[in-house]
């Protein structure tokens, strides 16, 4: 049984404000891990000399982690009843075998740090000056936030340091291999001796019950999650929810197929590969824990995240179109201009959220109407400690390390459990996406007899909806013409329907080719200035090779088109601009 034991001390005279969140938010941070069996968490929060000393002999054999918040000094730490002398803990946490990791988030804590270390603590986290209690509060959550996400201590503490610079970069940090010896200059510091070098490595455990390469039941929390958060915005779905809330027994397949039909496509070809049954054909299937399913549950959250910020950007092209009034500050130009000019590598590592969180503060501040009006609660829910916020850090993180093949089969058989619960918690925020359809407009032809006034315009669309037996082909006719060649995001009201032009943004190769039959959709990806090439990602097979746009003339509109965006926002043409 491993324990990591966190001790927090609020001074009554001296009460620290913060102290309280940041025990709440670390323990919110490692109950999961918990709730799998992979540690034990004891938490006292208001630790006395008599409690501390007692559950440290009574776990010594178990403590791999001790962590401790409060009022301290160099030679003391201030705890409920009294002032507990640093000598005394560091007998008591010398004698704790199994022991990786002390941390001692309070002020001026580095003059313990020696006699730490020469009672064989192998690794040290302290601090040498007095630190501000929000300061501490958040070293110590995204601390814990990287050691969640698998992150290794040095990892987690070079997080933390990043963390804290991003709100005062000229707050000091300190690495010690060689020595007992604190500084006097940094705030916080690591200490280690130079013959435990391998300390630094350590994650936090995954628990020792757990049977490696055995087959775990997955995708039960996803479905139900899935269909409790589809329900309210659709009808076949919220059938099945009734009828399962009534006693009825629904199969998995008729849950997998409503849940595929009602969610956008992008997004329901990534589902898809998570819900489908394995066999033993030789490809790559997603349905059992491991590697593979891990990766694709990065995918799927790169490919909401990435449909989101499509979707903002081309909103933000509807609203700047409108009206030439409109102030554009300059975080939007900003993180748009970032993102055109990601290469290749800084593309498939690439974080929308600072772009959605920077678009979405325009539209609130000029009070433009969200196409996806549930959009604007979302910001609600970017917060740090709010669950939605958490689960996107966290798999965010499971890409980055699935990306640099930085998590080996063993962990992402264990990973996978928490990565399905994270999923459905982003997953579980955004149900409303079940309103909206895609569908991509192959050509549009002019309808006018002798009787009538007016011509219409009849659209031939392919409504990207999930079948077992190909895409759906329908022809609509309006009284406004759409653009050409474009992917519509289509939201229907009770008495109309209004879209969404994602162009160029999202392409579906085939609506250039009209004897095309097929929808082939791919996201905008990169741009080259020196060739002046747009390059685009299938969205299915993002291995494909990357359909390359620059002189091609069934393509010029994709350029001109972007040319008009760039003009709209940094009054350059898009060479200027990067």
């Amino acid at each position: 049984m491993d324990i990591l034991f966190f001790a927090f001390a609020n001074d009554r005279d001296k009460p620290l404000p913060a102290l309280e969140a940041e025990d709440e938010a670390i323990y919110s941070l490692l109950a999961p891990r918990q709730a799998q069996s992979h540690f034990v968490i004891h938490r006292d929060q208001s630790v006395s000399i008599e409690k501390l000393a007692e559950f440290l002999i009574l776990y010594r054999n178990d403590i791999v982690l001790f962590h401790y918040s409060g009022h301290a000094g160099k030679d003391h730490l201030s705890l409920d009843d009294e002032t507990a002398s640093a000598y005394g803990i560091a007998e008591l946490l010398g004698s704790c075998p199994r022991l990786q990791l002390v941390i001692l988030n309070g002020c001026s804590t580095a003059g313990q740090v020696g006699r730490l270390l020469e009672k064989k603590v192998p690794l040290v986290i302290a601090t040498s000056s007095s630190i501000e209690d929000e300061k501490a509060k958040d070293f110590a959550i995204q601390f814990y936030r990287s050691l969640t996400q698998s992150d290794t201590i040095h990892q987690a503490f070079d997080a933390a340091r990043a963390k804290i610079l991003t709100i005062n970069d000229s707050i000091p940090f300190y690495r010690d291999t060689s020595s007992f010896d604190a500084p006097e200059n940094p705030v916080w510091g690591i200490f280690h001796a130079q013959d435990v070098n391998d300390t630094s490595v350590w994650t936090l455990p995954f628990g020792s019950s757990q049977t490696f390469g055995s087959y775990t039941i997955v995708n039960d929390l996803l479905l139900n999650t899935l269909i409790a958060a589809l329900a309210p915005f659709n009808v076949e779905v919220k059938r099945i929810w009734e009828r399962e809330a009534e006693g009825e027994s629904k199969s998995i397949l008729d849950k997998r197929e409503a849940i595929l039909k009602c969610l956008p496509h992008p997004i329901s070809e990534q589902v898809r590969k998570l819900l489908v049954p394995g066999d033993a054909g030789g490809q790559i299937y997603y349905d059992q824990a491991g590697l593979p399913r891990l990766s694709q549950m990065a995918t799927v959250y790169d490919t909401i995240m990435e449909l989101t910020g499509f979707i903002l950007l081309a909103q933000l092209w509807e609203a700047l179109s409108h009206s030439d009034a409109l102030k554009i500050d300059d975080e939007v130009k900003k993180q748009v201009k970032a993102f055109l000019r990601l290469n290749a590598l800084e593309r498939e590592h690439f974080n929308f959220i600072p772009l959605i969180k920077a678009i979405q503060k325009f539209l609130n501040d000029n009070q433009i109407k969200y196409f996806i009006d549930e959009l604007e609660h979302i910001s609600g829910v970017f917060k740090e400690g709010e669950v939605f916020f958490e689960a996107c850090q966290f798999l965010d993180s499971i890409k980055e390390k699935v990306y640099a093949k930085k998590i080996g089969d063993k962990d992402a058989i264990l990973l996978s459990t928490l990565a399905e619960e994270k999923l459905a918690q982003v997953l579980q925020e955004l149900g409303f996406i079940a309103r909206y359809t895609f569908a991509s407009v192959k050509n549009i032809g002019v309808v006018k007899y002798r009787h009538s006034k007016q011509a219409k315009f009849k659209h031939h669309l392919v409504k990207l909806v999930q079948r077992f037996v190909g895409l759906e082909e329908e022809v609509k006719i309006m009284e406004d013409f759409m653009d050409t060649a474009s992917i519509l995001l289509i939201k229907e009201l009770e008495d109309s329907t209004e879209f969404l032009n994602l162009s160029p943004f999202v392409l579906d190769e085939n609506a250039f080719d009209e004897k095309a039959t097929i929808a082939k959709l791919y996201y905008f990806d990169q741009y080259n200035r020196d060739n002046d090439v747009y390059s685009y990602r299938h969205v299915y097979k993002p291995q494909d090779p990357r359909l390359m746009i620059s002189n091609q003339l069934n393509y010029r509109i994709v350029k001109v088109q972007f040319e008009a965006f760039a003009q709209m926002l940094f009054d350059h043409p898009m060479r200027q601009v990067l």
